[in-house]
């Protein structure tokens, strides 16, 4: 990977989206960050995951990680243009990580399935047939961004022996304010589910800087 592809020099940019999550549980993923920093940051995050864990931090398990993270560095910045990313603490290291994109969307519109975008949470993927995938949506109030919003849970093949489960929360907020975006995926649905409630509870920590 090309060190233009991955490691930025643009730092210390401003937050477009907060939490006041607890940081022993939620870890922040620098989309924005340079090659030396990432090292170090990389290094201090996975001992003390190993440490609270209580597993040996291998090679084998450290080169798994240094790989996925510059992956989704690469993909939540440039491909997704992720505003901020959040990691999951509980998940073991010998799992991968889930990781939390949060992204702002620019919608005045009166009702949130006219935003552009807003309606593939809840079709079912194009690509893969639907008695294969299973989708389902609540209501979801936000203390800092509304009550018009919803979770959207999915669960789709991603190969013959891979079933994906992805969670989207999606905050319509008054006009003049962007909507916001919060989404994840993983590979193992035993995860999701075991982090369902510490999933809905940092999405309500969620909010726009400058609007409390």
């Amino acid at each position: 990977m090309s060190e233009g592809t991955l490691w930025s020099t643009d730092l210390g940019a401003p937050l477009h989206i907060d939490t006041t999550a607890n940081p022993d549980v939620w870890g922040y993923l620098h989309l924005q960050i340079d090659k030396k920093n990432f090292k170090e940051w990389l290094d201090l995050h996975l001992t003390g995951l190993a440490t609270i864990h209580g597993i040996d931090l291998t090679r084998k398990l450290r080169r798994f990680h240094k790989t996925f993270y510059e992956q989704t560095i690469v993909t939540l910045r440039d491909k997704l243009q992720a505003d901020e990313a959040f990691i999951y603490h509980p998940v073991p290291l010998t799992y991968m990580p889930l990781v939390m994109h949060a992204t702002r969307i620019h919608c005045d519109a009166r009702d949130a399935s006219a935003c552009e975008g807003v309606t593939a949470f809840t079709v079912p993927h194009p690509g893969i047939p639907e008695w294969q995938q299973r989708t389902g949506s609540i209501p979801f109030p936000s203390p800092h961004l509304g009550t018009d919003g919803v979770r959207v849970t999915r669960s789709y093949p991603a190969d013959s022996n891979i079933m994906m489960t992805s969670v989207t929360y999606h905050w319509h907020t008054r006009p003049g304010l962007p909507d916001v975006v919060l989404r994840g995926h993983h590979d193992d649905p035993e995860v999701i589910a075991a982090a369902m409630e510490a999933l809905d509870d940092f999405a309500r920590t969620l909010r726009l800087p400058g609007t409390d």
